[in-house]
């Protein structure tokens, strides 16, 4: 077997651990799936490259996506801390931006959570920055010494430093780096001109904050996990960022907040990838797991990012794919509440016990209960780690939890539990793609994830749209989308200047800084630089207003200067923000508030398959009554087995197509293709 054949993906989610493997010399994608377990992340990765026949033989790298950083976040199993600021600016995290959180802004009960970090544990530095970078006060090193030994070096694992103005001028940042690495050896330290050098002192705080508490947590399984696996003989691993790109174990553990919600940036990339492989440039992404449905959109080929997002509350500052998560998926707990009304609950089964069906001791009832009882899904999850779904702890979950409430039966529970996450599932869409300024009609909808397969089609059926798109290897596209990722770096500088006062060539050489800055961070990867392209963009706004746009001229950077650089971004602004908020006025000052730069390796092109174009005929192998949600009664449909399709092949709906960790159902008025990359096409009749 030839060295370095294949490659691994492996995306742990909250229910499950995909595995996929990539064979490079013939396209051909194999996929395990096995549950997660979260006291040793590690060990269903070896499991499930174990199921191949190879084993580890012939792999040339792994590359992996992971919650744990995300989970640590939202379920508040983050290490104690320390934040250093400016003095006067230690409540800057309990201010926030005074406002409400969106999903509660007219319940009363709901409320912003509370700061990471305790007061007494956010210490004032004496020492003052102005706004251009000029020391106002010098950092007093005797009370900052003092104010270190003070404290308990033992019950502290990580500290953030947030000083007023560090973006424009760091040093006094790296200065009091300096004094906590001599006073507290040992003890993680994050920077904010480091890990988020931009304005907004709440935001740049928060990022750094969370930046200090997640390496205490990530670095030491990064170190275990690149031991075990390359000591189980692959050579190297690499880990998923939340900009859609990889970076080393070692660049991971430095700036562990990049890799929160990584693993749905990585499907999101695949969805771009096979869009341009298909020659569609716009699309809206859909992942709907164990536990969340995620959304994405393409637009020009690739993935829209975003600069600033959230993880249960807590602003975050960096680069990331743009995603909105909603808790919808097939373990999502179903419900009647006080009123007596079916609801979906935001929590989810997860891995353990998992769906009543699983029959691992679950009891109550969830969306895979509702899909199997409505005969949605098969009874057997086909592929490597696949296991049999039981129908009658299902149907006892249902009759306890619903139907003894409801005086119905177990049908029309699940039925009515099938409608009411339909319309989670709608409004979440609407809502992420219409913030993008976006008519979805037009669009394709590409469906992935465990569950998404068995609920995209009608979906897009609800919101007018006419053509999804359900990847081969659906349920492990994530993970498929790891093994083409380009290797990645970013870096930012503020500039704060209105456009007319920045020449072209003052422009280039703040990019050759952030271009070369950025490759000197990833030589420590061992990439090799040649393959290296630098995109780049600016981060605008009219004068006065507290928000910017980023713009991206789609031009990568050369290390020569371009003529009429400035122009076009004034240019492309006005027209950006005329789409996202219908108003645009040539007469206001423009200004260029940062410069962002991505040096980015080569990403893989998506794998066609050599033998898709099979010549046997598809063969059907049997029939079943399943529930529609868009007529909303049982039809006849036909029943076929994904792996077994060949290319061409045209299968009308009402149907079910079952393949390896999923199944697809076509509803009535709807046809499925097999295209070349062993997609199913599917699309209104």
């Amino acid at each position: 077997m030839a060295d370095n054949q294949y490659r691994i993906g492996i995306d742990v989610g909250g229910t499950f651990t995909d595995v996929v493997r990539l064979n490079t010399d013939t396209g051909e994608l194999d996929s395990a799936k096995v549950p997660t377990d979260y006291a040793d992340p590690v060990a269903p990765m070896l499991a499930g490259i174990g199921l191949f026949g190879a084993g580890v033989s012939g792999i040339g790298s792994l590359r992996h996506a992971t919650t744990l950083a995300t989970n640590a976040v939202i379920e508040n199993k983050l290490p104690h801390g320390v934040l250093l600021t400016t003095k006067g600016f230690r409540d800057v995290l309990d201010i926030g931006r005074i406002q409400r959180p969106e999903a509660g802004i007219y319940d009363f009960d709901i409320d912003n959570p509370q700061p990471l970090i305790n007061r007494a544990d956010r210490l004032e530095v004496v020492e003052r920055m102005d706004a251009r970078g000029d020391v106002v006060i010098p950092v007093d090193e005797d009370k900052l010494r003092h104010m270190l030994r003070e404290l308990n070096s033992s019950d502290i694992f990580g500290i953030s430093i947030s000083l007023l103005f560090s973006f424009v001028n760091p040093v006094h940042e790296k200065q009091v780096s300096e004094v906590v690495s001599e006073e507290m050896p040992g003890v993680y330290v994050s920077l904010s001109s480091d890990v988020s050098p931009e304005i907004r002192e709440f935001e740049r705080t928060s990022t750094v904050v969370l930046d200090a508490l997640l390496k205490p947590v990530i670095a030491p399984y990064l170190e275990t996990l690149e031991q075990r696996i390359t000591a189980a003989g692959v050579p190297s691993v690499w880990i998923m960022m939340a900009s859609g790109g990889l970076t080393s174990c070692a660049l991971a553990a430095s700036r562990p907040v990049n890799i929160v919600n990584s693993g749905p940036a990585a499907g999101v990339l695949a969805s771009a990838n096979l869009g341009r492989a298909l020659g569609i440039n716009a699309l809206i992404t859909i992942d709907m797991g164990g536990t969340s449905l995620d959304i994405g959109v393409v637009e020009n080929g690739q993935p829209v990012q975003k600069f600033e997002g959230q993880i249960a509350g807590y602003p975050l500052r960096v680069p990331m794919i743009d995603v909105s998560a909603v808790a919808a998926g097939g373990g999502s707990l179903a419900l009647v509440d006080e009123i007596g009304f079916i609801q979906v609950d935001r929590e989810s089964a997860g891995s353990v016990p998992g769906p009543a069906c699983y029959g691992r001791g679950g009891t109550r009832p969830t969306i895979t209960d509702a899909d199997l009882l409505l005969n949605r899904l098969g009874s057997d999850l086909a592929g490597r780690g696949g296991f049999s779904l039981d129908r009658v702890p299902a149907a006892a979950a249902f009759e306890v939890e619903i139907c003894t409430h409801l005086q119905i039966d177990v049908p029309s529970a699940a039925a009515g539990v099938l409608e009411i996450i339909q319309a989670r599932m709608v409004k979440a869409i609407a809502g992420h793609t219409l913030e993008q300024g976006l008519d979805i009609r037009a669009l394709p909808l590409l469906v992935y994830g465990g569950a998404g397969p068995t609920h995209g089609v009608e979906l897009a059926e609800a919101m007018g749209m006419n053509r999804a798109i359900i990847p081969y290897l659906a349920g492990n596209f994530s993970a498929v989308g790891l093994m083409l990722c380009p290797v990645r770096w970013d870096s930012a500088a503020m500039v704060m200047r209105p456009a007319e006062d920045m020449s072209d060539a003052g422009l280039a050489e703040v990019l050759r800084k952030l271009d070369s800055e950025a490759r000197v961070r990833m030589a420590t990867t061992g990439d090799e630089e040649s393959g290296l392209v630098t995109h780049w963009h600016a981060h605008m706004r009219y004068a006065g207003q507290s928000y910017d746009l980023a713009i991206d001229l789609g031009v990568p950077w050369t290390a020569r200067p371009a003529e009429n650089l400035i122009s076009a971004l004034v240019a492309e602004f006005h027209t950006q923000h005329k789409r996202r908020y219908a108003y645009r006025s040539e007469e206001e000052t423009v200004e260029i508030v940062q410069i962002r730069v991505s040096v980015r390796g080569e990403e893989m092109e998506f794998p066609a398959p050599a033998h898709v174009q099979g010549d046997g005929a598809a063969v059907q192998t049997g029939q079943r009554d399943v529930y529609f949600t868009g007529v909303r009664e049982n039809r006849q449909a036909s029943v076929w087995q994904r792996p077994s399709l060949p290319g061409g092949t045209e299968i009308p709906g009402p149907a079910v197509i079952e393949g390896e960790g999923s199944s697809a159902l076509i509803p009535p008025g709807w046809t499925a293709t097999v295209d070349r990359f062993r997609n199913l096409d599917v699309r209104r009749d």
